[in-house]
């Protein structure tokens, strides 16, 4: 146990961290570490790599995952904020860079290579701006005098249209969804839901005449 007059970070992460999330999300990882000891071994062994070669591979990249989790969870609530908006800006940049030098597979253009490095910057994209409306919408109801719900609207709009852009159509569905699931939970009046669920009907037929795999 950490004693009450134990000031330091550490201390107070330990206090204050969700730790049922905290257990949950380490039980995940450890989830995707054995069914990678299930699945993997008999893929690697038909395309002729080491037996183990997915394995290590996951290890390798879950391991400084795990890191950045639990260095981001001791973070400040400030602290998330500015590092969500730095992330939030790099990744546009990378996602606007994305459709003129990126790679492109199969119509789509979702990957750039930096140092060696294949990154798609949509996964960046989504943690910081989920963080960045939450707090908008959390700021519009604090503070009426700024439009708060408005921003994240603006923001959702070009994110949507970055990601129709390259196209990719099951990260903006996702995107929508989990946008409109916060501001229902921040509140939103009814004449928003009919005018947003318009725009999404509207948009899924959009969608169904002028992508050929959505129609297929």
């Amino acid at each position: 146990m950490v004693s009450r007059a134990d000031t330091s970070r550490l201390a107070e992460w330990w206090r204050t961290i969700d730790r049922l999330m905290l257990v949950a999300v380490l039980f995940l990882m450890l989830c995707g570490v054995l069914l990678s000891f299930a699945a993997s071994p008999a893929v690697a062994d038909r395309i002729g790599v080491d037996t183990f070669h997915f394995i290590k591979r996951h290890a390798a990249f879950l391991a400084p995952a795990a890191v950045l989790f639990l260095g981001v969870s001791i973070l400040s609530p400030k602290q998330v904020r500015r590092a969500s908006f730095a992330l939030f800006g790099i990744s546009i940049l990378l996602m606007l860079a994305t459709l003129f030098v990126g790679a492109e597979v199969k119509g789509s253009r979702r990957w750039i290579v930096i140092a060696g490095f294949s990154l798609q910057p949509s996964e960046f994209m989504k943690p910081a701006f989920v963080i960045l409306c939450a707090w908008l919408f959390a700021e519009s109801k604090r503070r009426p005098e700024i439009p708060g719900s408005l921003i994240a609207l603006i923001l959702f709009g070009a994110m949507a249209a970055l990601l129709i852009a390259q196209p990719d159509l099951g990260q903006t569905v996702l995107l929508a969804g989990t946008w409109g699931a916060m501001f229902f939970i921040a509140g939103l009046s009814w004449l928003w839901i009919v005018v947003l669920g318009g725009v999404a009907a509207s948009g899924i037929v959009g969608a169904y005449f002028v992508f050929p795999h959505v129609a297929a």
